[in-house]
């Protein structure tokens, strides 16, 4: 009889701490490798295509340590531009949100990306950024205008 109160209790206390347990979804940062694939222009290449990588500080600053263009045109060489922005996390938990900015300045031309970030989520619930998509603008010298739709992939972390 004993035996079988103790059982009880342990089971009992096992369905309690089943209970009190969750698991938690946890957001990633966006921080690694971006290819970028803009559509659209008329700055005398259909398609601007670059690969950056960067970091998400605080307040959602980026630091870029990496942009290399893979489509050469008249506003933008392979590399030397400079590049800024921010990814901003507007909301958490099942359904995460995030604004970005990204601007490649060279010389006189400036390239100006606005977008939202989608998630993919694991089996455990662990949130990864992984595609951002929105409308680009390109500004500047002669033949160094245009507009379109962008979007970035992922590619490492």
């Amino acid at each position: 009889m004993r035996n079988l109160a103790i059982l009880g209790l342990l089971a009992l206390e096992l369905m309690l701490i089943g209970c009190g347990s969750s698991t938690s979804s946890t957001v990633k940062t966006a921080n690694g490798t971006w290819e970028s694939a803009l559509i659209g222009s008329d700055a005398g290449v259909g398609v601007f295509n670059f690969i950056t990588q960067f970091s998400v500080g605080t307040g959602g600053t980026l630091s870029v340590s990496y942009l290399s263009f893979l489509t050469t045109g008249p506003c933008f060489p392979i590399s030397g531009d400079t590049a800024s922005g921010s990814f901003d996390v507007t909301a958490s938990g099942t359904t995460p949100a995030a604004n970005f900015q990204f601007t490649v300045q060279s010389g006189s031309n400036t390239l100006a990306m606005t977008g939202t970030a989608t998630e993919t989520t694991d089996s455990s619930g662990n949130i990864t950024w992984s595609k951002i998509a929105g409308p680009w603008t390109l500004t500047g010298g002669t033949d160094c205008a245009g507009s379109g739709t962008f979007t970035m992939t992922r590619t490492g972390g």
